[in-house]
């Protein structure tokens, strides 16, 4: 019995030294992720929120290039007509999430909210632990909480937003978005 009771000592002191020791996983370390987890200042910053209309895809018009282990926060406002007799929805969407069928273009995401996709590589976003492949759309709604970029040196990457409506043509309203990047 006082065998064991020492061995648990020694267990809990070692794991408490370690955790107090060793350094934090890569997104505390200085890396562009971190820096967003930590809400540092970004190296971008969109000046305004432009918009991003109800009925249509609309890629980001990024001053400066797109590169593997960028990390983006999106923030956006505003409402989505999701039809002709004028029925608004928020962009963050609503549940149920959309089904995987019908033509929602991010089955399991809220539908109606603002949603987005890169043209290359892959994005991580924390707030689904998920990683998206090129053209595969993903929520982001009114904060899309941290997302990663990744790519092989894939040409001109660019992130474009839209809404996950299986029907954008009878849309109005939209969103006004800012995107935010460290590298």
């Amino acid at each position: 019995m006082k065998a064991r009771a020492i061995i648990s000592t020694v267990t809990a002191f070692t794991l408490t030294l370690a955790v107090t020791l060793l350094p934090a996983g890569p997104a505390a370390a200085d890396t562009a992720l971190g820096d967003c987890y930590h809400s540092t200042t970004p190296q971008h910053q969109d000046h305004a929120a432009w918009s991003a209309p109800g009925n249509r895809q609309t890629a980001w018009s990024s001053p400066i290039r797109i590169i593997h282990s960028d990390a983006f926060r999106v923030s956006a406002q505003g409402s989505v007509q999701i039809d002709f007799w004028g029925t608004t929805k928020s962009i963050a969407g609503e549940l149920p999430a959309a089904p995987a069928t019908g033509g929602w273009p991010a089955p399991g995401a809220p539908r109606y909210a603002l949603i987005a996709r890169v043209t290359t590589g892959s994005m991580w976003l924390k707030k689904t632990s998920r990683t998206y492949g090129p053209s595969s759309w993903f929520p982001v709604g009114t904060d899309s909480d941290c997302m990663l970029f990744s790519s092989n040196g894939d040409p001109a990457p660019h992130l474009v937003f839209t809404f996950n409506d299986n029907n954008l043509g009878d849309n109005g309203g939209g969103a006004g978005v800012v995107v935010r990047q460290w590298f």
